[in-house]
């Protein structure tokens, strides 16, 4: 006595559950592919960054005597000890970006631009004792100047926000052994050592905030 089977080939259900079983799969793969792709973009970022920091602080070791007086984007030169001095890149590091154009910023009486006539470069020539020399159009803080605004342009080019500050603990050092603290952020974060400020990229103790996206690099 034979007996028929009244199943031929696959039910809904086991279709259905198949379907289910690959849409997961492909969901998982897919997040996957996003993360790998958000770890690659946080790692650029994290370059251009280290190289930003790497080239100011070249900026800060060829100028270590180069301090000012003044707010906003005027300043002019003052020694270490002057009442309010800070570091000449420091305080053109926190200058407020233009609403149009280049950055720009008064030292000495002078308007520094990394373009245009005041640019600190120039092609022409003095006579000095009878030799011929390069004719230098501006001083050691104005070309310091210069420099810090070129990272800050590209900084700005990269959208990433810079700063320079001092580092926590060590205020009681000396002008010439203090730390400088360069501070790059990115997307929400504000390149910045503050406890009030949710989008701070750390403490005033320098401890990085949860959801930062920023990086704190020591300078000399």
């Amino acid at each position: 006595m034979s007996r028929s089977s009244s199943q031929h080939g696959v039910g809904l259900i086991e279709v259905l559950v198949a379907v289910l079983l690959l849409s997961i799969a492909v969901l998982g793969f897919s997040a996957l592919q996003v993360r790998a792709v958000s770890a690659t973009d946080e790692s650029l970022v994290r370059t251009k960054s280290l190289t930003l920091v790497r080239n100011l602080t070249e900026v800060m070791r060829a100028y270590p005597d180069a301090y000012v007086t003044g707010s906003g984007t005027g300043f002019s030169t003052a020694s270490a000890s002057a009442t309010g001095a800070i570091p000449l890149v420091q305080a053109v590091a926190g200058i407020p970006e233009p609403e149009s154009g280049d950055y720009s910023v008064s030292i000495d009486g002078t308007e520094i631009s990394i373009s245009g006539a005041n640019n600190c470069l120039s092609a022409a020539t003095v006579t000095d004792d009878g030799k011929e020399v390069p004719e230098q159009p501006c001083n050691i803080n104005q070309i310091a100047a210069r420099d810090t605004l070129l990272v800050k342009q590209i900084a700005a080019e990269e959208d990433l926000d810079l700063a320079v500050v001092s580092c926590p603990a060590n205020t009681d050092q000396a002008d010439i052994q203090r730390q400088m603290c360069v501070i790059t952020a990115w997307n929400d974060t504000k390149a910045m050592l503050d406890n009030s400020d949710d989008d701070a990229c750390a403490n005033s103790n320098g401890v990085y905030k949860n959801g930062s996206q920023c990086l704190i690099s020591e300078a000399y």
